[in-house]
């Protein structure tokens, strides 16, 4: 699939999506509706890139659950199983590079799971976000391994206390 076709199908897709939700007015459907289109157009563009088999591409937040309103950002996560090389770090930013020029809103992180363990311990909000994880394509090995790490790192009672105080910092500001 070429960038303009890929351009084109995300378009096309968002038109139809907007038809069926004026004609039927049934939100849920439109976001999971909107997230399987958006999962389809990132897995033929990431089959385009030729990763080696050790790579995992994961939906997080939001488009983890499988919700993606939109407008929204789509947060992704490029799991790494170890620091790249300089090689994949190039085809890695043509890859963002090519979601971006399709017209589709990235919010994008490239970590290996240490990484994502140490930034998730350090921020709640990072946290938050790699607790929603979907794997769209790439090493399920990988991805589980992440997944059993971050619920072992996680603390619940934590968890809660720091969502707590997070909504009550929110609170005030406002």
């Amino acid at each position: 699939m070429s960038i303009a076709a890929a351009r084109e199908a995300v378009k096309k897709g968002q038109q139809a999506l907007k038809a069926e939700y004026l004609e039927h007015g049934d939100a849920q459907r439109l976001l999971s509706t909107r997230c399987r289109q958006v999962d389809n157009i990132l897995t033929q563009l990431w089959d385009l890139h030729d990763f080696p088999r050790g790579l995992a591409l994961i939906a997080v937040g939001g488009y983890g659950r499988g919700e993606l309103y939109p407008y929204s950002d789509i947060d992704l996560l490029v799991l790494l199983p170890t620091v790249p090389d300089k090689a994949l770090e190039d085809n890695l930013e043509k890859l963002i590079s090519s979601f971006w020029d399709i017209g589709l809103e990235i919010g994008h992180s490239v970590r290996t799971i240490d990484d994502c363990l140490c930034e998730a311990e350090s921020d709640i909000t990072v946290q938050t976000a790699l607790a929603e994880t979907r794997l769209l394509t790439g090493n399920l090995k990988l991805f589980l391994e992440f997944q059993r790490r971050l619920k072992d790192q996680l603390d619940p009672l934590a968890f809660y206390n720091a969502k707590c105080f997070e909504q009550q910092e929110r609170h005030l500001r406002y």
